[in-house]
């Protein structure tokens, strides 16, 4: 849970900063827009190649990257010294943190029983949920005190730190090494039950319209 809420919270301080952020650089509301979107679409497009390094160089080295990689990032965003900078700085932070999510759901259930699988991964999630929540107001907590910047710099911080100690709590718990391809596991691999990709879409659709009720 703290390492999702660790990977969240530096990319969720762009929303609630924006405000100082367009006074302070003086921008319009396009260039206000376009900041949003230099972190987002990055981010989601991170997503795709993530699982596929996750298989190769295993997830404990995405994670490291996915929090402390994304507070570097942060760390850039909240000294950047104009609207370009920080805009490329962004899609910097969105690009590093791609890899997280695609790491972190096969690392969680690796760690626990099969049937405390759900519970984990729900409360992986509850994690990054509270991220969102309590950011905003970590934000502007800092903001009021420290400017924008330092809201960037004071949490990217110890986030950053927190994310070396996590790699070698991980290293320490048997995920040091990459993953080796376990050509008994995929021959032995039982076939799908029937009517199991159809329950899977039904579920997909589900969860895209429940997403789009609640926003």
């Amino acid at each position: 849970m703290l390492a999702h809420f660790s990977h969240h919270v530096v990319g969720s301080l762009l929303t609630p900063l924006l405000p100082f952020i367009r006074s302070d650089l003086m921008l319009n509301k396009t260039q206000v827009g376009a900041l949003g979107s230099a972190y987002n679409l990055p981010y989601g497009l991170g997503q795709l190649p993530g699982g596929w390094l996750a298989d190769r160089i295993g997830p404990r080295r995405l994670i490291l990257v996915g929090i402390s990689g994304v507070a570097a990032a942060g760390l850039l965003v909240g000294i950047a010294p104009t609207y370009i900078v920080m805009a490329v700085f962004l899609v910097l932070l969105g690009l590093v943190g791609g890899g997280y999510h695609p790491a972190a759901s096969p690392l969680v259930s690796a760690s626990v029983a099969e049937q405390n699988r759900g519970r984990a991964l729900g409360l992986h999630q509850i994690g990054g949920t509270a991220s969102f929540f309590l950011t905003p107001l970590i934000a502007a907590g800092i903001a009021s005190a420290l400017g924008w910047r330092g809201s960037f710099i004071a949490v990217a911080i110890p986030t950053f730190f927190f994310g070396i100690a996590l790699y070698f709590i991980l290293g320490r718990r048997g995920y040091a090494a990459a993953p080796q391809p376990d050509t008994t596991t995929q021959q032995a691999t039982t076939p799908a039950a029937p009517g199991q990709k159809r329950r899977l879409v039904v579920f997909v659709i589900l969860g895209i319209v429940l997403q789009v009720i609640v926003f």
